[in-house]
């Protein structure tokens, strides 16, 4: 586990950015519903650290929005500045470029990856945007498991602290790698990317629950009939191996025409989209018996309506007590926060990627030297 030095720490350092140029990379990757905003949650846990850099001489934010591989109107920052600038109560200033002169004491750079270098660690990119600061905060978290310029390049060539929120996300995966009795639910669309959480939980963890859509590739590995649903053939070579009675996988499923099927009398036109009621409650009684519970992914597909059973989950985790609950992942926060239930869980991580990074390999690619 990684343990932050007191000195790589803004809070311990309120001299160093004081009538200075701060660089902050912040993860304002949204999601949007129409015009609504989704996702905000990153964006208001950043209120901390830029209420405390109010005295630095000006700052600039940098993050991404979506994965643009040019220039596209859709994911440029200029669309959504009004709205942040409500979110979080402050004037911010717009760049175009890394290039132009900041006007305002807040800015906020355009969208990160219309710079050709981001995603390729390009030390000349890095370099042009070192001219925008003299110190650079890292508070994005959610984004830091990413090999990326601004995560990991500018780090090495200005003064550089992490922020608020960064501190207390790590503080709050090590206590809960500390635990003993853990349940580890695990959803979403693909496994291929949670397999490294999967093997390390195998040794630590007392049982992992596998829903969503991954678990359809686990049970299609297991030579199960799961119809027409999604998974993924690459690695199915390399599920069949695993064989673990820490291992639970859902027996019931909801199909597109809303009917009940259980495993083992899934026709071959099924097509499953949500875990069934009673694996639901197979997974309630487990719960109970767990001291902690870290919980990542939906467990259907609830962008097409599928959502009674993450919706049940959240439920009955927001009435637990003396449980430790850890909650984190992109789709999950937008569905909480759309529920208007996020503030009933104290340990909600502003990170998916990220979270599952530190729980596999307990760093992240921003700590390597």
């Amino acid at each position: 586990m990684i343990k932050l030095k007191k000195s790589q720490l803004l809070r311990f350092n309120k001299e160093k950015i004081k009538n200075k140029k701060v660089i902050v990379r912040v993860d304002f990757n949204v999601d949007l519903e129409g015009k609504k905003l989704l996702g905000i949650y990153r964006i208001l846990k950043t209120k901390k650290t830029l209420e405390f850099l109010k005295e630095a001489k000006q700052i600039v934010l940098i993050s991404h929005f979506g994965d643009p591989q040019k220039r596209e109107e859709k994911y440029s920052f200029k669309n959504l500045i009004k709205d942040f600038e409500k979110i979080l109560n402050i004037k911010l200033g717009f760049l175009e470029d890394y290039k132009k002169k900041p006007k305002e004491k807040f800015n906020l750079l355009e969208n990160i990856r219309f710079f050709k270098g981001e995603k390729e660690k390009d030390i000349n990119l890095a370099k042009n945007l070192t001219q925008l600061g003299d110190v650079y905060v890292n508070e994005a978290f959610s984004a830091s498991h990413r090999d990326h310029t601004s995560i990991t390049l500018i780090p090495k060539l200005l003064p550089f602290y992490y922020g608020f929120n960064f501190e207390e996300e790590i503080e709050r995966l090590n206590n809960f790698l500390k635990e003993k009795n853990i349940l580890l639910i695990l959803g979403g669309a693909k496994i291929s990317t949670k397999l490294p959480l999967i093997f390390k939980f195998l040794k630590r963890a007392n049982l992992i629950f596998i829903g969503g859509a991954m678990s359809f590739t686990y049970l299609k590995a297991k030579n199960f009939e799961i119809g027409k649903s999604f998974y993924e053939k690459d690695i199915i070579q390399n599920l069949k191996s695993i064989y673990s009675p820490k291992i639970l996988t859902p027996f019931d499923f909801v199909n597109q025409n809303k009917e009940l099927v259980f495993l083992g009398n899934i026709k071959s036109e099924d097509i499953l989209l949500d875990v069934g009621e009673n694996s639901l409650n197979i997974l309630f009684e487990e719960i109970k018996k767990a001291k902690a519970i870290i919980w990542n992914g939906p467990l259907g597909k609830i962008e097409e309506g599928f959502e009674k059973s993450t919706l049940k989950l959240v439920e009955f985790l927001a009435k637990l007590k003396n449980k430790k609950i850890l909650i984190g992942g992109g789709d999950t926060l937008a569905f909480l926060e759309k529920k208007k239930i996020i503030n009933k869980f104290k340990d909600v991580s502003t990170g998916g990627g990220a979270m599952l990074h530190y729980l596999a390999y307990e760093t992240l690619p921003c700590f390597e030297k």
